[in-house]
């Protein structure tokens, strides 16, 4: 009786633990969005680069949006600066205060390092579309996104070849979109 008990007990413990393994994903650590090839991107931080995009452009945006920046933040300015397309963190500030004079907008008083980070992503990215070599670099960079070890926190969707792809759930209801009622069971 006691083996049997302890036979039990072990297989619950062993499911438990596959099921804490598979369930996981980001949320080994509270608080993580993403991690890309290792470096962990926080929620604090992609709240902070969302608000920053928001007030430096005036444009509403998703995080999930700018979480997909982010990600791709850990692996285009790596690979344009082996092609020489580099921005120290006081150019992109710069360049983010020219764009809030275009724009009409106040520039903050200061840039959280997710949202300089997102600079170094959208600047590179600029540079390397007028760029002779750009297509090529961008080509390296797709191979190196679908190459790259991303874990997305599961609220964020899931990372299918480098970019996030939402993840329908049955138990979910859908949400009323403008102009629709609630949908029907």
């Amino acid at each position: 009786m006691a083996a049997q008990r302890r036979t039990r007990l072990t297989r619950a413990l062993v499911v438990l633990a596959a099921a804490g393994v598979a369930l996981s994903g980001c949320a080994a650590q509270p608080g993580t969005a993403a991690v890309v090839n290792g470096t962990r991107i926080t929620e604090n931080e992609l709240d902070d680069a969302t608000l920053e995009y928001v007030s430096l452009t005036g444009q509403k945006t998703e995080p999930v949006a700018v979480l997909s920046t982010l990600i791709a933040a850990e692996v285009l300015p790596k690979i344009a600066a082996d092609h020489g397309v580099v921005y120290s963190d006081e150019q992109v500030i710069e360049m983010y205060k020219q764009q809030a004079g275009l724009l009409g907008t106040t520039a903050p008083k200061s840039y959280s390092p997710a949202f300089v980070d997102l600079g170094h992503y959208l600047f590179a990215a600029l540079d390397l579309q007028s760029s002779p070599e750009g297509p090529a670099v961008m080509e390296e960079f797709t191979k190196a996104m679908a190459d790259a070890d991303i874990d997305v926190n599961p609220r964020y969707g899931q990372a299918v070849d480098g970019s996030i792809k939402p993840v329908a759930h049955d138990w979910i209801a859908p949400t009323e979109t403008a102009g629709q009622g609630a949908a029907k069971p």
